[in-house]
């Protein structure tokens, strides 16, 4: 084996070890506060596999799809970042442990990693270069998969973990749930020329997500909180047969819970014609206004930089239109 390969080798079992470990706790009901199992570092011996230490505390768990920016915004989670890992001593032990059949090789990686005692006596930790979506691995090229780090703040070349990268990895882990919408008429019993009106089945709440790294080894804590808030229901009655097509409703803040009813609205989805077989694709979608704390608390001050984009939830309803000549409501 070369020392080119043992170093792809070594590339490739980081990156392969360094996808994130998302747990999904359970909970009584999806609205309740849970959390990730404790987050106090513990060193894992040199043969378990690494994982991210970043835990996430959730206060929905119910079903919905991830959060997705709002259709036309730009924007992905963090690529990499480096995590806090080993001591000095742990680092060689699992560089020893992993990589000793080519001692010219591994002879090669303790050069290009710092020094040949691995900072052995100096203050500090090894930290490991994380990268969750192995498709945007070629992001990160060029990037070492380890660091030595001093205590303090990381140098600015070193993508080190911090608020604004946890705020990013919340964001794409929130799940938000699918517009609880009621139609009336039924969908199944849409009728020509009859408004379309929306409530919600079971009023919606805020959502939040913590992302936060302990690792009390390193002396490194740190954490973010994204909270999505409903802000309107967009529809789209699937066809231009319909007048108005499309509607926008402002949804009504009760308490910290969202509401809506469009009874007596200006706007209500008006199918001018039947739908064909199969009927049409009446879609509804939620718009979330985003915003982060470099914090655990939910209800900190608004970090101001980088702005989150709006995300957005949205479930599509077959509705069956049919002629009616006495309507009668």
């Amino acid at each position: 084996m070369t020392a080119r390969s043992s170093r792809l080798l070594l590339a490739l079992a980081a990156v392969e070890a360094s996808l994130l470990v998302l747990a999904w706790p359970s909970a009584a009901g999806p609205w309740g506060n849970t959390k990730t199992p404790p987050s106090d570092h513990k060193t894992p011996p040199p043969s378990t596999t690494i994982t991210s230490e970043v835990r996430y505390e959730r206060s929905y768990n119910g079903p919905g799809p991830k959060m997705a920016p709002v259709q036309g915004a730009q924007w992905s989670p963090p690529a990499c970042w480096y995590e806090p890992r080993f001591t000095p001593k742990q680092f060689e032990d699992y560089l020893n442990s992993h990589y000793v059949s080519d001692q010219n090789a591994f002879a090669d990686m303790a050069r290009q990693y710092g020094v040949d005692n691995y900072h052995q006596g100096d203050k500090g930790a090894w930290w490991t270069l994380e990268v969750p979506d192995l498709s945007r691995a070629g992001e990160c090229a060029g990037i070492d998969d380890w660091a030595w780090i001093p205590p303090g703040k990381p140098p600015a070349d070193k993508p080190a973990i911090d608020p604004r990268t946890l705020a990013g990895l919340a964001y794409a882990d929130t799940v938000l749930p699918a517009p609880p919408v009621t139609l009336k008429p039924p969908p199944e019993s849409q009728l020509v020329n009859l408004a379309t009106e929306l409530t919600f089945t079971l009023p919606l709440q805020r959502v939040t997500v913590t992302a936060s790294l302990n690792n009390r080894a390193a002396g490194v804590h740190v954490a973010a909180t994204t909270v999505a808030e409903p802000y309107e229901l967009r529809v789209d009655a699937g066809t231009p047969d319909a007048d108005p097509a499309t509607c926008t409703y402002p949804l009504t803040n009760d308490g910290g819970t969202y509401r809506l009813d469009t009874h007596g609205a200006p706007c209500n989805v008006t199918y001018r014609r039947a739908s064909p077989h199969g009927g049409y694709t009446l879609n509804t979608s939620i718009v979330w206004k985003v915003h982060w704390t470099p914090s655990a608390n939910p209800d900190g001050p608004a970090a101001a930089t980088p702005a989150l984009p709006d995300g957005e939830s949205a479930a599509p309803t077959t509705v069956t239109v049919r002629e009616n000549e006495a309507i009668v409501r």
